[in-house]
């Protein structure tokens, strides 16, 4: 588990860094780096507990009927959709909670999200 987190940690820090090479819109201090990926850690934890595996608070709420007849129906999709969406409010809030750290357009608040989602994807299928 331990050895899990670093290495999501360490693949956070290299996601923000390319971000803020690739994209003039992403401004993001280096000495921020580090703090953005420990709260994207944090959080990607809470919502992994509450959203992902099969004994989390959504499934036994739900007895995990609802959201596998959404997944079934939309062949998936619901399951990166609910995903994609909180990627985008994580990088939001941290946009606003920290001065460290500017999203200045919405496209770019999109592909940021997207490229969390795709590390979140092989961190997942890693691990």
């Amino acid at each position: 588990m331990l050895i899990k987190l670093i290495v999501t940690f360490l693949v956070f820090c290299a996601l923000l860094y390319v971000l803020k090479k690739a994209l003039k819109d992403f401004e993001i201090e280096m000495g921020a780096i580090p703090v953005v990926a420990l709260i994207l850690v944090g959080v990607n934890i809470v919502v992994g507990f509450l959203l992902g595996g099969t004994a989390t608070v959504l499934n036994i709420l739900t007895l995990g009927i609802v959201k596998a007849i959404l997944n079934f129906i939309t062949i998936g999709l619901f399951g990166v959709l609910i995903g994609f969406i909180f990627n985008v409010i994580i990088f939001f809030a941290a946009d606003k909670l920290t001065d460290r750290l500017t999203i200045r357009s919405f496209q770019t608040l999109l592909v940021s999200a997207a490229a969390l989602q795709l590390a979140n994807y092989i961190l997942h299928k890693i691990f």
